[in-house]
């Protein structure tokens, strides 16, 4: 599931291959260990629990302790050697193989082991709440384990003592290892602790590890650092694991402090309270001044959008194509690529971000602001206007509906401004609602058809075009990703061909992604806004700091702070 691919970098920045603005620190002194590390965060974690979540705050918080089985070469963002040194998946593509580094342990000395990755995999296949389970639908006995039908996942084993694990599917799987290595099967737990709350072997399905005491505090690391304590609304800090596999890091300490909103963070950065953080578009050109100060600009494999709930009982208009369009048609992108973000993103048409393989517009519709379209195609869909100036849908309700997003932000709160003023010109009423994200989240993964619209974005789609678990209609179910409730047969087809093939092929599977584009380009189920920048900056003190656009965090072992 490529849609999940940042999710397997310790301080997800997947992005393109572009050349950063800014410098790395050249190196060349003698590292001085010691110190403290602070990366800003705007808001805490869901869980700790990496198969609980999949949304980048939570995930920056829990991947300092938790890895996967690979990792991303930093240059390319291939899937390269990780936990396991070696993988390995066969001719027909129904058996995956990996084999572990020797001497791997967890930060209290226990070792690591494929019994950690099979208890992981189990513990998502039962959970409740997850949304990492598709990972692991086509893989052999899963669906029994999930029922209650077996007490173990036949299609995963350990052999050679913990060092071999065997994977074997159903049918050949396009993403194999990209779903079992690391993005869609997340980070991997530390089988013995949290077997004492939860032991997966197990035909009871109410037993799940949804609600263990752990989540909320990772009793080891594999991680660069270990775990020490956790203060709502204010941090987490964290210790250096002299067992990190890389090696034990430079400095003492990490703290990922939370901070009110952008402005705070800034200033965090002004006076050096903060080591590195992400920046606001506004403040890049005034930050990129400070001279205590390193600015890094990366394209990212993602998009800001605007989202429909097509099956929104209250705003039944939604269901309707013409109308959704008719929204893309009512909102100035431009204006908020020049007057919000700053030029700091680009204009997007679909769902493969710029950079993919399977990107190109030169055959999709542009939607450029056009409010008079948007009128035409609402009347077009059956509404009339009122005398207050919203338009009446077929049945006689007022065209009123909420758009929410998540707080603080101030880009997205900014755009649903700017979306509240553009849309009472075409004759829809909005009312805007701003939530914290984590409120924003559990609305639109739990609670079906109580909501309409919203802002917010994804990051780290991937270079791989597969999307299966954001369009397929298989998917529009409490916990998954098609939140929006979109629902196209045509569509449902080529996902699966680009998911399980038969035919694997880079050219036969960009060929259906950018088939899938033109369909969801027409149907509208979300805008897509723009495809934003990644904007970091840095303390010059923080020496070996060299972030590429595919991670920041990559060689975080070898930092060490200049006095």
């Amino acid at each position: 599931m490529a849609a999940l691919f940042s999710v397997a970098l310790l301080v997800g920045t997947a992005c393109t291959q572009t050349p950063p603005t800014g410098q790395p620190s050249t190196g060349g002194e003698t590292p001085v260990p010691g110190g403290t590390l602070v990366r800003a965060a705007t808001g805490d974690p869901k869980s700790f629990n990496p198969i609980l979540v999949t949304d980048t705050t939570s995930n920056l918080f829990i991947g300092q302790v938790y890895l996967s089985l690979l990792r991303r070469d930093p240059k390319t963002g291939e899937l390269i050697g990780g936990l396991a040194e070696k993988f390995d998946l066969s001719k027909d593509g129904l058996t995956l193989t990996y084999t572990l580094r020797d001497g791997l342990k967890w930060s209290d000395g226990a070792p690591f082991t494929g019994d950690d990755y099979k208890y992981t995999a189990e513990a998502t296949v039962r959970s409740r709440r997850t949304t990492r389970a598709t990972a692991f639908v086509n893989v052999v006995g899963a669906d029994d384990y999930k029922t209650g039908k077996a007490d173990e996942i036949k299609g995963i084993q350990v052999k050679d003592g913990g060092k071999t694990i065997v994977v074997t599917f159903n049918k050949t799987l396009c993403t194999a290892v990209e779903d079992l290595s690391g993005a869609g099967a997340g980070f991997i737990l530390p089988s013995k602790p949290y077997k004492q709350y939860f032991d997966p072997r197990t035909t009871d399905t109410s037993k799940t590890i949804d609600d263990n005491p752990l989540n909320m505090a990772p009793p080891a690391s594999m991680g660069p650092w270990i775990f020490k304590e956790f203060k709502p609304g204010d941090r987490a800090t964290y210790s250096k694991n002299p067992n990190y596999y890389l090696g034990a890091p430079l400095i003492d300490e990490l703290i990922i402090k939370v901070y009110s909103d952008s402005a705070a963070i800034k200033a965090a950065l002004l006076v050096g309270e903060v080591s590195w953080a992400g920046a606001d578009p506004k403040d890049w050109d005034e930050l990129s001044k400070v001279e205590s100060l390193k600015g890094f600009e990366f394209a990212t494999y993602g998009w800001t959008y605007l989202a429909w709930n097509a099956e929104a009982t209250k705003a039944p208009w939604l269901a309707n194509k013409l109308v959704r369009q008719a929204m893309w048609y009512g909102l100035d992108r431009q204006a908020i690529i020049d007057k919000i973000v700053f030029g700091h993103g680009k204009l997007l048409y679909a769902t493969q971000p710029p950079g993919n393989a399977a990107y190109k517009d030169d055959d999709l519709n542009k939607y450029p602001f056009n409010p008079q379209k948007a009128k035409q195609l609402i009347e077009q869909a059956g509404a009339k206007m009122g005398p207050d100036g919203i338009y009446r849908w077929t049945d006689g309700t007022p065209m009123k509906m909420r758009i929410e997003t998540n707080q603080p932000n101030t880009v997205r709160e900014t755009i649903l401004q700017l979306a509240q003023e553009q849309y009472k010109q075409v004759g829809v009423g909005i009312d805007p609602v701003l939530e914290s994200f984590n409120t924003l989240l559990e609305r639109i993964r739990c609670c079906g058809k109580d909501f309409e619209g919203w802002i917010s974005g994804f990051t780290g789609l991937g270079p791989d075009p597969d999307q299966w678990d954001l369009w397929h209609s298989s998917h529009v179910a409490p916990n998954e990703f098609n939140r929006w409730r979109y629902r196209n047969p045509d569509v449902d087809r080529m996902l699966d061909q680009i998911h399980t093939g038969p035919d694997c092929g880079e050219a036969t599977r960009n060929k259906l992604a950018h088939d899938v584009d033109k369909q969801l380009n027409e149907d509208v189920p979300v805008i897509w806004i723009y495809s934003p920048n990644d904007l970091i900056f840095a303390q010059k003190t923080i020496q070996n700091f060299a972030p590429t656009s595919v991670s920041t965090t990559y060689n975080i072992e070898k930092w060490w702070i200049k006095k």
